[in-house]
């Protein structure tokens, strides 16, 4: 930023505001979540000292560091569009934006573009550890209508086959399980992110989750968190609230 923030399209880091799931990276690497359960009840705990320590952390650096919009999220753009135009030094990505970066739609970097790139794990606040990275994917299921169920089966046996799963992680993608992390391992552009998958979270696993999703609560948590819509602890305590009511309400 000392070299190239004159340039109000430059981003030492680049960070969408809405990119909620970076933002819960910092609140899982500071020992926080978003909600646990408590006597049978969900209880969002966003508001906690640990997690606020974390957004606090969260909002230094991105007010700091980048210039992406606080309202939009990670798709819009995606990141490696800026990225392929020289707008940033760094972003926070997943291992398939890495060829996205030369592809028409994604970037239209010149080839020439992959000698400057590098990846590596984000570092945790812990020394010798990396930030806990969300780990999710596809869910695949068997509709209890279908025709031939067996043919279902069978497919999710081969795709989640050792055979599939290594296509899936050298396309860059995180195979489902630890015994493939080592696929990349000479593959300089991929391998970090198998490495920084060692340490990794995932959303609370609540039936009533996916209308905090909807709702949006996260996102604008982080909108409100960078525009100064309030204190942290504030803004942080608002959502927790907020995901207390909608995960234990009743469907």
């Amino acid at each position: 930023m000392k070299k190239f923030g004159k340039n109000s399209n430059f981003s030492a880091f680049y960070e969408p505001g809405q990119n909620w799931y970076v933002a819960m990276s910092f609140v899982k690497d500071w020992g926080g979540d978003i909600a646990v359960q408590q006597n049978g009840k969900w209880k969002g705990v966003l508001d906690s000292p640990k997690a606020v320590q974390a957004l606090t952390t969260f909002k230094s650096m991105v007010r700091k560091l980048s210039r992406a919009s606080k309202t939009n999220d990670e798709a819009h753009p995606f990141p490696s569009i800026p990225f392929a135009k020289g707008r940033m030094a760094s972003f926070m990505g997943n291992g398939w934006e890495w060829p996205y970066v030369f592809n028409p739609k994604g970037g239209a970097a010149p080839k020439s573009f992959a000698a400057k790139m590098g990846a590596y794990p984000m570092p945790s606040h812990i020394k010798g550890r990396y930030m806990p990275t969300f780990l999710g994917g596809s869910d695949l299921a068997i509709p209890i209508s279908a025709k031939n169920k067996s043919l279902g089966a069978d497919w999710i046996k081969a795709f989640t086959g050792t055979a599939s799963q290594k296509i899936i992680a050298k396309a860059g993608n995180i195979a489902n399980t630890t015994t493939l992390a080592d696929v990349n391992k000479h593959n300089p552009a991929l391998a970090p992110f198998a490495k920084a998958a060692k340490y990794s979270w995932f959303i609370p696993t609540a039936p009533n989750w996916v209308n905090v999703e909807k709702a949006n609560i996260l996102k604008t948590m982080c909108t409100d968190l960078l525009t100064n819509k309030g204190s942290v602890q504030s803004v942080a305590h608002k959502a927790s609230q907020q995901i207390t009511k909608i995960l234990n309400a009743k469907s």
